[in-house]
């Protein structure tokens, strides 16, 4: 069984210290074999925050998984988000947009939803393109059959109640179906700085809160701790109470002969 831990919109830049030692302190608890970080590391995609952020990642207990979210490409300087827009990225975090963890029962491979130009000048918008979501499959499909298959992207494939000005990824519907056909198991994100999980087409929608930053209008800050394999997982949510994280919600699901359902 896979304990992996799931953690997004961190937004360094606008950290909160005692939350960063409160979700290391209980990441240490929960020991998670491996950490998945659904974007927005930082708050402007400046180099002093992707410093910040950096060390963060350095201090994780778990190999992990990051992808980059709509804060990680530079807002104000033009000439960076149009020509360079993963520069500082790519050189202080990765400079793998695609990456790819494996388990010992478990493949998880990212996709960057975030765009350099998006529609009606909403810069906070996403998109999943169908080359994208094609070489996403492609890695997830090599894993053996037993193994769960995580897709990891940035923006919602759903949205909860109250959230419809957020706007889906842009390319969903499509995406959705490729993946429902390639028995993709779960699809994990964040944006929305909200905790939920959704049951879509028979794949299990997992969304973690944000997890270090002053920016929680909706929802203190959060993470998900989802343990399991590719017949049963679990997914419990940890919220800060204003001293320590603390059990928010345990959720169980089942996976059938056409997906996932809850337990």
């Amino acid at each position: 069984m896979t304990t992996l831990v799931h953690i997004s919109d961190l937004h360094f830049g606008r950290e909160v210290s005692p939350v960063i030692e409160g979700l290391l302190e209980s990441i240490a608890d929960a020991d998670p074999d491996h950490i998945i970080i659904s974007g927005d590391l930082t708050q402007r995609a400046r180099a002093g925050q992707y410093k910040k952020g950096t060390h963060f990642l350095n201090r994780l207990p778990a190999p992990y998984l990051i992808i980059p979210g709509n804060h990680d490409l530079p807002l104000f300087n033009l000439i960076k988000r149009f020509h360079r827009p993963w520069g500082n990225w790519n050189a202080f975090v990765t400079r793998e947009m695609a990456p790819v963890l494996k388990g010992d029962d478990f493949i998880a491979a990212g996709v960057n939803t975030a765009r350099r130009w998006a529609t009606l000048l909403d810069q906070t918008r996403g998109r999943i393109n169908t080359a994208q979501t094609n070489a996403a499959i492609t890695q997830l499909q090599n894993a053996p059959d037993d193994h769960l298959r995580i897709l990891v992207a940035h923006h919602p494939f759903w949205l909860p109640e109250g959230q419809e000005r957020r706007h889906l990824v842009g390319g969903r519907d499509q995406a959705l179906a490729l993946l429902k056909q390639a028995r993709v198991d779960m699809i994990l994100g964040g944006h929305l700085h909200i905790a939920y999980q959704k049951l879509l087409n028979g794949i299990l929608v997992v969304h973690a809160g944000s997890g270090v930053s002053s920016r929680t209008s909706h929802q203190a800050n959060s993470f998900n701790i989802i343990r399991g394999d590719r017949q049963r997982v679990t997914v419990d949510v940890k919220m800060w109470n204003g001293s320590i994280f603390e059990d928010a919600g345990h959720h169980a699901f089942v996976r059938r002969n056409d997906g996932w359902t809850a337990s």
